[in-house]
C-alpha cells in the first residue's frame, strides 16, 4: 500500500530529495555558496554547520517580499543569504548583533520556491545554519495591484485612511461597500493589498457600468469584484461600509466578528445583530464605528482537545444539528494538500478562537478567517513539525489575541491577527540537556509549559514506523517532560516551576484552578533522559498529582491505577467534580475517576476496543453532558457504568472523535466525516471528505471546520480543499437575529 502514491505524494516526495540532495553537498560547497553571497571578496573563513541553531519563521509581506524572524544561540553578526534556487545570490544583514533578528527579504519571485540559509559572525568565526527550502505556492498573499489604475475617485477617504490606521490597523479579509459610498472609500480601502473588497448594487444597470469601468482598468476580479446585494451570502464580511440608509439591512453580510463604518451625521438609531446590541462610537467625517460583542459569546476550541480541560468538546452543539444533511457550505478553498504533511501522521488539531482558524502543515501554520475563509496570513517555520499527538502533547494553544507555538527550545508568541511573531519565552534551567518547550496551554492569566530534551520530541512521518499506530513498539513511548512551569501572561514573569523525573505530556489537564498529571517517579530517567519513555519505566512508579495552578502547590497525590500491560496511549480529562485517567491495553480502555478535591478514587471502569489497529485502541474519550464516549461504549461520566456499549456507528481509520452536542462526530464505517445522531442512534457523512489520521475536523464558533489535512493518504478519499460548515437553519435576516 505504501508504494501507491497520488499525484501529491508524488510532488510531496521529490521536493524531498531535492532536499536530501542539498544536504548531500560537502560543507566547503556550502561554505563557497553563503561566503560568495555574504563575504568580503577574497575573505577566508571558517565555516561549521553544526553548531548554530535558529528559532524562527518566514512571514510573506507581499508577493514579492517577506520577513524572516529568528533567535539563535549565538551571538554575532547575522546576515541571510537567499535566492530561488540553492545559488542564493541575495543578502541581507540583521541590524542587531545579538541573538534575536529580524529582516526582510526583497526582490522574491511568486510562484518559486525559496531558500535561505543565516550566518553567523563573531570572536569564534562564521557558524552556518542549516540550509532551508520554502516550497512554492506557500505565498498567500494577494496579487499586488496599482490604485493609481483604478477608475477615477472622489478625495474624500482621508477620515477613512485614520480609521484603517488606527482601531481596523489589523482588518483583514473580506470588506463590502455599499455602492453609495463606494466612490469615496475605494481608495484607502485598495491600499490595503491584504483585503478582498466587494461593491454591492441593488441596481444591475448600475452593477454592469461598474463592472465595465474596472475591467478595463485590468483590476477587477483581484481585489475589487461587485454584486447585487440580494446576491451576498448572509454573516460573512469582517468590514461593511454604508450610508446610514442602508446599515439595517447590512448586518445580514456581516460576520459575528465583523465591524461596521456607517457614514451619517447623527448616531445610527439602536439595532441588534443576532440580539447583541451594536456599540457605536464617532469618528471624524461623519463616520461611525459599530461592532457587537457577539463573537464573545461563542464557543472556542482554542487547545488539542477543545480546551485545556481535555474533554473534546466545547459547548458546541450546532443550533442542535445532528446529521450532515441539515448543514451548509459556508465556504471552501485554500489551504489545499500541498499545504500538509502527506498522510498527517497524527498531526495537532487545528484551532478557532477570535474569528480565525488557525491550521498547521508541514512545518507551516495558516490563519484563515473562520466565517469566509480568506487566508489571513501564513508562516513558514522550520522546526515546528511534531507529529504522534496522542503520545505527545500539541504545540500550540491560542486565546483571542496571540498563539502561542513551541518551536524547538522556545514558546514563540504569535500576533493572531497578523502572524507577527512577537517574542519568545525559553523554559528555565532543569537540568535538561538540550531543551525543548514540549507541553503548551493558555488560561486567562497563565502560560503552562514544559521542559522537554529535544530529542522526545516525534518528527518522523514517512514509511509504515510513522503510522504511530504500534501496540508495544518504540512510537508507543510517550514523551515526558522534565519541568513543568507556569509564567504571568502579563508580565512574563515565570510564578513556579516544579522539576519531576517524568512528566507525561499526554495526560496534563488543566481545569479552573488545577493543573493534573501523572508523574513518574525513577531517579535513573534523570541520567538517561531522552525524552521519550517506555511503559516499562512509568507505571510501577507512577503517580496521579493535582496542583494548585495559580501557587504550584500540591493539593493531593495518589499512586496510578496498577497495570501489569503495556499502555498504548494515556490521556488526562478533566470536569468540575473529577480527574479521568484513560489507558489502554489488552483489548480495552481503563478509565479511573479521581475526586478532584482530595484525589479519592471515585470508580474504575474498562469497555472494550473497537479494533486493535487504525486507532480503534487508542481513541480519546469525548466528555459531554455528563456522559463519556469512547467507541463503541457511552458511559455514565459520574459513576462509571456502562450505558451502552456496541453503539456510535461503525468507524474506520485513524481518527479521534469528538462531541457536538447531540451528535459525535468521527471517521466512519466508508472512510468520511460521519455524524452519529445521539437521539437516532444512526449516521450521516460528507462523501469524500476525510478527516486527519487524528484530529482535524472541529465545532467551533457556531460552525463545522474541516481544514484539509488527509491529501496524499493511500486510503484515498480526499477533496483537498478545506471547508467550513453552518447549520441551515442560521440563514436568517440579520437585524431580526
Amino acid at each position: 500500500m505504501l508504494n501507491r502514491f497520488s499525484p501529491v505524494s508524488k510532488r510531496f516526495i521529490a521536493a524531498l530529495t531535492q532536499c536530501f540532495l542539498l544536504v548531500a553537498w560537502s560543507e566547503s560547497a556550502w561554505a563557497m555558496q553563503v561566503d560568495s553571497a555574504v563575504g568580503p571578496a577574497g575573505e577566508q573563513v571558517q565555516s561549521t554547520v553544526f553548531e548554530l541553531k535558529i528559532s524562527g519563521g518566514l512571514r510573506y509581506l507581499s508577493n514579492d517580499q517577506a520577513e524572516l524572524r529568528w533567535v539563535s544561540n549565538l551571538p554575532g553578526e547575522s546576515t541571510v543569504a537567499y535566492g530561488s534556487d540553492r545559488k542564493l545570490g541575495a543578502y541581507v544583514k540583521s541590524t542587531s548583533r545579538g541573538v534575536s533578528h529580524s529582516v526582510v527579504l526583497t526582490g522574491l519571485k511568486p510562484g518559486q520556491e525559496l531558500y535561505y540559509r543565516i550566518a553567523v559572525q563573531n570572536e569564534s568565526g562564521r557558524k552556518l545554519s542549516a540550509y532551508y527550502v520554502v516550497e512554492a505556492g506557500m505565498n498567500y498573499r494577494l496579487p499586488e495591484v496599482a490604485p493609481s489604475d483604478a477608475p477615477p475617485f472622489s478625495n474624500a477617504s482621508q477620515f477613512l485612511d485614520d480609521l484603517l490606521q488606527t482601531d481596523l490597523s489589523k482588518l483583514g479579509g473580506v470588506v463590502v461597500v455599499d455602492a453609495a459610498v463606494a466612490t469615496d472609500y475605494l481608495p484607502s480601502l485598495l491600499e490595503r493589498q491584504n483585503l478582498t473588497i466587494i461593491v454591492a448594487f441593488d441596481d444591475d444597470a448600475a452593477l454592469q457600468q461598474f463592472r465595465q469601468e474596472w475591467y478595463s482598468s485590468g483590476l477587477y476580479g483581484v481585489h475589487v469584484s461587485a454584486q447585487l446585494t440580494r446576491d451576498l451570502p448572509d454573516e460573512f464580511a469582517n468590514l461593511v461600509l454604508v450610508d446610514v440608509v442602508s446599515v439595517e439591512r447590512s448586518l445580514d453580510w456581516l460576520s459575528p466578528s465583523g465591524r461596521l463604518i456607517c457614514r451619517s451625521k447623527t448616531i445610527p438609531d439602536e439595532l441588534k445583530y443576532r440580539s447583541q446590541v451594536v456599540r457605536w462610537s464617532q469618528r471624524a467625517g461623519d463616520l461611525w464605528l459599530g461592532s457587537t460583542a457577539f463573537l464573545e459569546t461563542l464557543s472556542k476550541w482554542d487547545h488539542q482537545y477543545g480546551s485545556a480541560a481535555n474533554a473534546s468538546y466545547v459547548g458546541e452543539s450546532l443550533e442542535g444539528v445532528d446529521r450532515t444533511d441539515d448543514l451548509e457550505v459556508r465556504w471552501l478553498g485554500r489551504p489545499g494538500a500541498d499545504f500538509g504533511i502527506d498522510r498527517n501522521p497524527r498531526m495537532p488539531a487545528p484551532l478557532v478562537v477570535g474569528g480565525r482558524l488557525f491550521h498547521q502543515g508541514m512545518n507551516r501554520m495558516v490563519a484563515v478567517d473562520a466565517f469566509n475563509g480568506a487566508i489571513l496570513w501564513s508562516l513558514e517555520i522550520p522546526d515546528l513539525r511534531r507529529v504522534n499527538i496522542p503520545r505527545d502533547s500539541g504545540n500550540w494553544c491560542a486565546d483571542g489575541d496571540r498563539i502561542y507555538a513551541a518551536v524547538g527550545a522556545f514558546l514563540w508568541v504569535i500576533d493572531a491577527a497578523t502572524g507577527e511573531m512577537l517574542h519568545t519565552v525559553e523554559p528555565p534551567d532543569s537540568g535538561v540537556a538540550d531543551p525543548a518547550w514540549g507541553y503548551v496551554a493558555t488560561t486567562d492569566q497563565y502560560l503552562v509549559g514544559t521542559s522537554v530534551a529535544s530529542g522526545g520530541i516525534y518528527e518522523d512521518f514517512w514509511d509504515k514506523p510513522s503510522w504511530y499506530d504500534g501496540i508495544n513498539d518504540a512510537a508507543a513511548s510517550k514523551v515526558c517532560g522534565r519541568c513543568l512551569m507556569v509564567y504571568d501572561k502579563k508580565y512574563g514573569d515565570l510564578r513556579w516551576q516544579r522539576e519531576m523525573d517524568a512528566i507525561l505530556h499526554s495526560t496534563i489537564t488543566v481545569h479552573q484552578d488545577k493543573i493534573y498529571f501523572v508523574e513518574v517517579e525513577d531517579a535513573s530517567l534523570r541520567e538517561e533522559f531522552v525524552g521519550r519513555v517506555p511503559d516499562s519505566k512509568i507505571w510501577s512508579n507512577a503517580s496521579v498529582v493535582c496542583l494548585d495552578l495559580e501557587t504550584g502547590e500540591e493539593q493531593w497525590k495518589v499512586k496510578a491505577p496498577p497495570t501489569g500491560q503495556l499502555e498504548v496511549v494515556a490521556f488526562g480529562v478533566a470536569d468540575d467534580d473529577q480527574f479521568i485517567l484513560e489507558t489502554s491495553s489488552a483489548g480495552k480502555f481503563h478509565l479511573s475517576s479521581f475526586d478532584a478535591s482530595n484525589g479519592e478514587q471515585r470508580w474504575t471502569q474498562s469497555p472494550k476496543w473497537s479494533e486493535d489497529n487504525h486507532g480503534g485502541h487508542m481513541q480519546h474519550a469525548v466528555l459531554m453532558n455528563g456522559k463519556i464516549y469512547l467507541q463503541p461504549s457511552i458511559l455514565d461520566a459520574a459513576s462509571g457504568d456502562i450505558i451502552k456499549t456496541d453503539t456510535l456507528g461503525k468507524r474506520r481509520g485513524c481518527a479521534t472523535p469528538i462531541g457536538a452536542g447531540g451528535s459525535i462526530i468521527y471517521r466512519g464505517g466508508s472512510g468520511p466525516v460521519t455524524f452519529w445522531s445521539l437521539d437516532e442512534e444512526d449516521t450521516s457523512e460528507f462523501a469524500r471528505l476525510r478527516p486527519s489520521c487524528w484530529l482535524s475536523t472541529i465545532p467551533a464558533h457556531g460552525m463545522l471546520y474541516s481544514p484539509e489535512a488527509g491529501g496524499g493518504c493511500s486510503c484515498g478519499g480526499w477533496m483537498e480543499c478545506s471547508i467550513g460548515f453552518a447549520p441551515i437553519a442560521n440563514r436568517q435576516s440579520g437585524a431580526s437575529k
